[in-house]
């Protein structure tokens, strides 16, 4: 192991990086891209999958707790980290999980393949070599039709951050232990947040809003984004420079919608259009226009045939699912008056009467998740709910008109698309369950990871009966669970600030409370539609 890779294994035992899931990262989203652009992706439900910087499983974990016939593999340079996830997944009895202390360095063809290969938050902070090496592992560790993940900072977005890097890393060379460097730093950026004017002065501007963000995240991510001996951030275009050698190809973005150049003003996408003569060149005028910083880019082998015109029929093959808002929910969907649809960063106005019934019935079951066949026919059933004789090639023309309109509310992050099903259920039955890992961190952490692998937030309450949900356990059981926490004092129940203290008024409202939580723990992703094997 080099000398870079050991002081990189030093630093972060020392200063143990905050594990997460990652969204954007999971197979799910690596398959339904892959889909949409003509690939058939390995099932989830028995792929194989590899991580490589795991940390202590944060990300890898999940995945092979939701599908326990895969093989999933994480493998990382730290060992406390390595060691900390050992502990959490044989706690679990994740037989499927493999957490490795092991160098990227060491990983060659005999290690296997699999069919998607995950590498978040390590390529920048790896020196070259390394570099090269994730490569060579995502180009000869993946199968045929696999998927490869790689995310890692870009220019130009990275010229100022980059610059706020120099300041704390120049500082914290003046001390040796983490957390004096890491304060010390800190310290220097709040005397610049306090010294530079930002009344008529836009580097002052620039420099307020951008420590901002930074003040934003957690020590470890600071210690690690910005006090490491290496980040090296590089263009779009230099990234796809380095990977097509290794037999590597462009598939796409993490996040579809920033792939779409007609996200941005017509005057600006006819300009990149004119000025680009393939993706790539395209790609990288983006970034400029976005100043971006930060891409999480798809990769598949470069003798995989990619069709890049969306048909209808691929995303018929996924599952489609939404929580935009229309401003009028009483509106006459019927008529072709206009009705607008939000979600955050999003609007979607429609006069299309199947278009306006097919959101409403997204919002309705959100965030169940449907086929593109069986949301027209919910489409349909609320336009009309009567018998009707209906022509089949207008039927089959509407199917596909749906689908082209789902591609284009996708681009624009209006709806999600999904490879596979969820497991999250929004309906509590009488004897509630969750996945085992969020129950077991709901001991000690108030957040934990739900079944659409987001990191959410938990109150106390929230926490305590999420422990209990092992399907094991009634609702009358989990009342009487908030019952004896009320009798013996560590629970309040209050109304209008005061206690309430009446047995009848009490009972009453420990059921009301435990339905409302339930339901809490439902919208949040936490409950679950398979039986808890573990």
């Amino acid at each position: 192991m080099s000398d870079s890779q050991s002081s990189k294994l030093t630093s972060y035992d020392e200063v143990p990086y905050e594990s997460h899931p990652y969204p954007q990262s999971h197979p799910d989203r690596l398959a339904t891209i892959a889909s949409l652009f003509g690939i058939a992706p390995a099932r989830l439900e028995d792929c194989r999958v590899l991580e490589l910087g795991c940390s202590t499983g944060g990300n890898i974990l999940p995945i092979a707790e939701q599908f326990p016939a895969s093989t999933c593999v994480g493998i990382d340079a730290s060992s406390r980290q390595i060691a900390d996830g050992q502990r959490l997944a044989e706690s679990l009895g994740l037989r499927n999980l493999r957490l490795l202390h092991k160098s990227i360095l060491d990983i060659d063809a005999d290690f296997g393949q699999f069919d998607y290969i995950l590498c978040h938050g390590v390529f920048s902070w790896v020196p070259d070599d390394v570099q090269e090496k994730i490569l060579q592992i995502c180009s000869q560790n993946l199968a045929p039709n696999g998927v490869a993940y790689i995310s890692y900072n870009t220019y130009p977005g990275w010229r100022l951050r980059g610059m706020i890097r120099d300041v704390m890393t120049y500082r914290a060379s003046f001390f040796e232990k983490p957390e004096e460097r890491l304060s010390e730093a800190q310290a220097l950026l709040d005397f610049l947040t306090d010294s530079v004017p930002t009344k008529d002065n836009a580097y002052g501007i620039l420099l307020r809003d951008e420590l901002k963000i930074i003040r934003g995240h957690s020590k470890s991510y600071l210690y690690h984004e910005h006090l490491e001996e290496v980040n090296e951030p590089q263009y779009f275009f230099e990234f796809m420079k380095r990977a097509e050698p290794h037999g590597l190809q462009y598939l796409g973005e993490a996040e579809f919608s920033t792939m779409w150049a007609n996200n941005f003003p017509p005057k600006v996408e006819a300009t990149l259009k004119r000025l680009s003569s393939d993706l790539i060149q395209t790609e990288q005028y983006m970034d400029f226009v976005r100043n971006r910083m930060f891409r999480q880019t798809l990769l598949c082998h470069k003798e995989m045939r990619l069709d890049r015109e969306i048909q209808p029929d691929r995303v018929a093959q996924l599952f489609v699912a939404s929580s935009a808002q229309p401003e009028n929910p009483k509106a006459d969907i019927h008529s072709r008056a206009p009705l607008t649809f939000h979600r955050p960063g999003s609007t979607l106005t429609t006069h299309e009467p199947v278009v306006k019934a097919a959101m409403l019935h997204l919002r309705a079951i959100w965030p169940a998740r449907v086929r593109l066949d069986e949301l027209l026919v919910a489409a349909r059933n609320r336009l009309d709910s009567g018998l009707v004789a209906v022509n089949r090639a207008r039927a089959e023309q509407e199917l596909r008109e749906l689908g082209r309109t789902i591609i284009r509310c996708y681009a624009t992050s209006q709806v999600d698309l999904h490879f596979h099903p969820s497991f999250a259920s929004t309906m509590p039955g009488d004897a509630p369950a969750a996945c085992p890992s969020a129950r077991r961190n709901a001991a000690d952490r108030d957040r934990v990871t739900n079944l659409w692998h987001e990191s959410v937030q938990l109150s106390d309450l929230e926490r305590l009966l999420l422990r209990r949900l092992d399907g094991g356990h009634s609702r009358d059981a989990l009342a009487e669970l908030l019952g004896r926490e009320v009798a013996e004092g560590r629970l309040l129940i209050q109304e209008g600030g005061r206690e309430v203290t009446d047995p009848p008024r009490v009972q009453a409202a420990v059921r009301q409370i435990l339905s409302d939580n339930l339901a809490a723990l439902g919208r949040k992703g936490l409950l679950t539609t398979v039986s808890p094997a573990r």
